[in-house]
């Protein structure tokens, strides 16, 4: 059974706030350091006894991040992160690049994210991202429809094992639930870091995301909104009583027939359907 590792996003503005932050995690496999925005960044102490593996990050605002310093300054903490022995460390697109060919790529996760939609010349980007040769490649896009999530899903065919696919905001909400069946080697888990993104807690006790599988049945409740609903927590607790291997997901759909792209594509099992899609859903169910 394949399943997407948890990394739980820490961020902090000091190292007294990043330490116990970084070792208060339970129950993600992965604790990701977010390094930017540390008035007194001290790259050592942020990686000495650290009980998991970390990917450090230092996220400059032009990737959404907090860090407007000097870039040299920036790429700095991420070689040194490196050579402490970080298990990985995040290196923007574009960023860097003497770096990762120093290293070969090795432990680096090179990563691109777009706050605005699905880029023109996504697989393009893609394919430009895996050829760095970095181990893994993270492509983050701020989803408008749940097609948009069936788009990132094509791509991971292409490189097993090598991806991290998310979809921002609240339609790309099911890539990081169904990080497995995106093929992601893992997904994130925070205090709303980047648009969308879930607490460690609800990831893990109410969508159960360890042990979400590539062939774990999909349902979910359809409408626009719906991150308010208490369905996923009602079902997903009914799965894991009746020891059934599947997960419930929110999906918020641009249409009713973005929705159906959606399920077809995932194969989802059932619905819920709320508004205000009941009308669309009734006539699509009724039609002969």
């Amino acid at each position: 059974m394949s399943t997407t590792l948890l990394c739980a996003t820490v961020t902090a503005t000091s190292m007294a706030e990043l330490r116990p932050r970084r070792d208060q995690v339970a129950g993600a496999d992965l604790v990701e350091l977010r390094l930017d925005g540390i008035g007194d960044l001290d790259v050592s102490a942020a990686l000495e006894g650290r009980r998991l593996p970390v990917i450090v990050t230092c996220r400059p605002t032009w990737q959404g991040g907090r860090h407007d310093g000097d870039e040299a300054a920036r790429v700095a903490v991420l070689e040194r992160a490196w050579d402490l022995g970080a298990e990985w460390v995040d290196v923007e697109d574009g960023a860097a690049d003497a770096f990762v060919a120093r290293v070969r790529g090795r432990r680096i996760v090179r990563s691109y994210h777009d706050f605005d939609g699905v880029p023109a010349d996504l697989e393009a980007r893609f394919r430009h991202l895996l050829a760095s040769g970095a181990e893994v490649v993270k492509l983050a896009v701020m989803a408008h429809r749940l097609a948009d999530v069936v788009t990132l899903r094509g791509l991971a065919r292409t490189a097993p094992g090598r991806t991290v696919l998310l979809g921002m905001g609240p339609a790309g909400l099911p890539s990081r639930i169904l990080g497995a069946h995106l093929g992601s080697r893992w997904t994130y888990a925070g205090a709303a870091v980047a648009p969308g993104q879930i607490a460690l807690p609800r990831m893990r006790d109410e969508f159960h995301v360890p042990a979400v599988s590539a062939r774990t049945a999909i349902y979910g409740v359809a409408g626009r909104p719906v991150g308010h609903s208490l369905s996923p927590a009602m079902h997903n607790a009914a799965f894991r009583a009746a020891g059934v291997d599947a997960v419930y997901v929110p999906l918020e759909g641009a249409s009713f027939d973005d929705v159906e792209t959606f399920a077809s594509a995932f194969d989802v099992r059932g619905l819920s359907v709320t508004a205000p899609f009941k009308a669309d859903a009734f006539a699509a169910v009724a039609a002969p």
